[in-house]
């Protein structure tokens, strides 16, 4: 598979200490390579070097070979979306125009308004999440799944080649997990798009990810196949507690240990 986007002797420091690296890791077209780790692992700290979010303290990105220092911010962002972990409490904007602002690296400094490609766009990225009907509602009057689903929509619309999800399913109630889930399955069924996301849902990690990233402090404890990873030898050394892992091919699912 071809290399799209790649780190080389990345690191990033902050307040004197390394908070991420030395790390090399090639994300492959069309993969959905799920980073799983303990609080203060470096995934979050990862996930915005990759997108060009921060500038890392050492090494290198590359996208398609090019490297970040070559590509400008607007270049940077359609190429790859990102859908953070933390965003503002209040928005107070309407579903549909939340999805009209991934239209943004597309536009140009002169355009005054919206082409009909970018109404295409939105118009589709809330086909494919399925959240039409909720297109004209106030975003702050949705639940914490719907605003969810409505990000990703305008990551969507970004139309780019790589999408950055931070623990997509974090605050959300079973249901909405189970959506959530459904929708990434369905945009990693997609060979046009190639998914990275940081995680602490190890089920989810296993469901969705070709290739697992095991991330300790900062640095890559492993990284393989869900088989491979999800292993109870590698995870105790990973989050320092004991897991019952159930086997089923090639996705393995775990069971925290809360034996005596």
């Amino acid at each position: 598979m071809t290399t799209l986007l790649s780190a080389r002797n990345l690191e990033w420091h902050a307040g004197g200490r390394t908070i991420l690296g030395p790390l090399d890791l090639d994300v492959l077209q069309g993969e959905c390579l799920a980073v799983v780790g303990p609080n203060g692992a470096g995934k979050t700290t990862l996930l915005r070097c990759l997108t060009g979010l921060l500038r890392p303290s050492r090494g290198e990105l590359l996208f398609a070979g090019r490297s970040f220092a070559t590509l400008s911010r607007r270049e940077l962002a359609r190429r790859i979306a990102y859908v953070p972990q933390i965003r503002p409490e209040r928005v107070p904007l309407k579903v549909e125009e939340v999805v009209m602002l991934g239209r943004y690296p597309h536009l140009s400094p002169l355009q005054i308004a919206p082409r009909s490609s970018d109404f295409a766009a939105v118009e589709e990225a809330l086909a494919v999440v399925g959240i039409e009907p909720l297109r004209a509602r106030p975003i702050d009057e949705l639940s914490g799944g719907e605003r969810q689903a409505v990000y990703i929509a305008a990551a969507l619309a970004q139309e780019s080649e790589v999408l950055v999800l931070d623990e997509p399913t974090i605050h959300l109630d079973a249901r909405h997990q189970h959506d959530l889930a459904s929708l990434l399955l369905r945009l990693k069924q997609s060979a046009e798009r190639t998914i990275v996301l940081a995680t602490h849902d190890l089920n989810l990690s296993s469901l969705l990810g070709d290739r697992l990233l095991a991330l300790a402090a900062g640095r890559a404890l492993a990284l393989g196949r869900p088989a491979e990873i999800v292993r109870s030898e590698v995870l105790e050394q990973l989050f320092q507690a004991r897991f019952d892992i159930v086997r089923g091919g090639e996705r393995p699912v775990t069971v925290l240990d809360l034996g005596a």
